[in-house]
Formats: structure tokens, C-alpha cells, sequence
């Protein structure tokens, strides 16, 4: 998502599945400034274990798919996420390898969900640190993955985006162009939402997105809220790249 990480002599390696995974040193540093938490230093390493778990199944997704195509890949975690390495894909391949990706870290958020919800934290109910990791593995699993479904790039829900345009839009040059254009107004409209979330002490998600959920559930959920000043600079970044991107393809014309 920013960029393909240089190897480093720091860089953490291992097997999954037999696929290689590696980790690079901004992954840890950028995991620790999300959750940071000056007051507790378990907590802040308990979130940063959250996010790693939750980011190496995501893209332990995208790479299962891609392996199951007939390609090799390697999963990288970088700076706030990571990737894994891939190639072209036609429409319906492209689409399933976007997918994938989401789709696992949403089940694995939605399992940890169930396991807590359905009676294991009542047998932690002292531990608050146990709540902690509960709590911030749903909201890596799932508010992270869904955030990641949101049309522009690269976040994958652009990717998919992008794969539809080039299916079913204007071919040739106009193509590019309009998926940079769509990039642009939506992660310009996100940015704009959280800064007046921001401004206004409001909560990113209304309450309105889980009343039709049953009460505790939509409780629990609509407390897990991302952070709207995170999300003016994330997607206000997302915005200015795709702008760039699409100014730079102008000049090429």
C-alpha cells in the first residue's frame, strides 16, 4: 500500500503454509504509534500483536488464492499493513484475489467475535488485558476490513473497483482515468466525513449502522470506532496519491 519494502538486515522471516513471510521493521514501528498506549505498555504490545496477527491472515488470504492460480507469492508486512507479492490477473481472478484478502480477516474477526461473545470472556471476566486483546482483534478483523473494502486504491476494495471499471468501462486511456477519478472522490468524501467526525466529537460510524443489530451486539460493535483524525490523514494520503497519480498520467497523454 505505500510502496514495496526494501529488504533489511532487521527483517523478521518465516515459513507459513510454506509461504514465505517477511516482516520489516517499520511494520513493528508503525503497528506501535496505532495503538500506542503511554500508560500501558501491555496494552500497547498486546495491539500491536492484534494488528499483526490480523494483517498476516489478511494477506495470508490474498496469497492462498494466488497460489491456487499456479503463481508463487510472499507475503511482506510494511508500513500499517503489507502486501503479497502477486501477478496479472484476468477479471474474475483479479476480483477473487481482492476478495480474499478481506474475506479472511473479516472470518477471523468475525470467529474471535463469536468465541468471546458466546461465553469464553465471561471466564476471563477479571482480566482486563484479556478484554483488551478481544476487543482489538475484532476491530482489526473486522472495522480494518471493511475500511479496506472502500473503493480507491490501492486499498483492495479499489482494487476490486478497478477491476470492474477495466471489465465494463470506457476501454483505452479513459479507463485509467476514471478509476483514478472514482479513487479520488472517494477517499476525498471518507476524508472529509472524519475530519467533520473530528470537528464535531462524533463517532466515525453513526449508531443508526448497527440498530439493526440486537442491542449488546450493536453496543459492543459501535464502541470499536477507528479513529476520525487516523482517518483524515489515511485516506487524505490515499486522496493526494491517486491526484498525483492521475496528474502524472495527464502529463503522459
Amino acid at each position: 500500500m505505500f510502496g514495496m519494502a526494501g529488504e533489511t538486515e532487521f527483517d523478521l522471516r518465516f515459513r507459513l503454509f510454506n509461504i514465505p513471510v517477511r516482516v520489516h521493521p517499520m511494520f513493528w514501528l508503525s503497528s506501535a504509534f496505532m495503538v500506542w498506549d503511554g500508560e500501558s505498555p501491555v496494552r500497547t504490545f498486546l495491539g500491536v500483536l492484534c494488528l499483526f496477527i490480523s494483517v498476516l491472515v489478511h494477506e495470508l488470504g490474498h496469497a492462498v488464492v494466488i497460489r491456487r492460480f499456479g503463481f508463487s507469492s510472499e507475503i511482506v508486512l510494511y508500513l500499517f499493513c503489507g502486501y503479497a507479492t502477486s501477478s496479472h490477473f484476468p477479471f474474475r481472478k483479479a476480483i477473487a484475489v481482492s476478495v480474499a484478502g478481506p474475506a479472511a480477516g473479516l472470518l477471523l474477526g468475525a470467529l474471535v467475535y463469536m468465541v468471546g461473545r458466546f461465553g469464553l470472556l465471561e471466564s476471563f471476566a477479571g482480566f482486563s488485558e484479556v478484554f483488551y486483546f478481544w476487543q482489538m482483534m475484532i476491530f482489526a478483523g473486522l472495522i480494518v476490513n471493511l475500511l479496506n473494502l472502500v473503493p480507491c486504491l490501492p486499498l483492495d476494495g479499489g482494487q476490486i473497483m478497478a477491476a470492474l471499471v477495466r471489465q465494463f468501462g470506457p476501454r483505452g486511456r479513459d479507463n485509467s482515468e476514471l478509476i483514478l477519478r472514482i479513487s479520488i472522490a472517494v477517499s476525498g468524501a471518507v476524508a472529509l466525513w472524519a475530519a467533520w467526525c473530528s470537528n464535531h466529537n462524533k463517532p466515525f460510524f453513526p449508531v443508526w449502522m448497527f440498530q439493526m443489530l440486537p442491542a449488546k451486539d450493536g453496543r459492543l460493535l459501535f464502541a470499536l470506532q477507528p479513529d476520525p483524525s487516523f482517518e483524515v490523514f489515511f485516506m487524505g494520503y490515499l486522496c493526494a496519491t491517486s491526484i498525483m497519480e492521475l496528474n502524472r498520467y495527464r502529463s503522459w497523454r
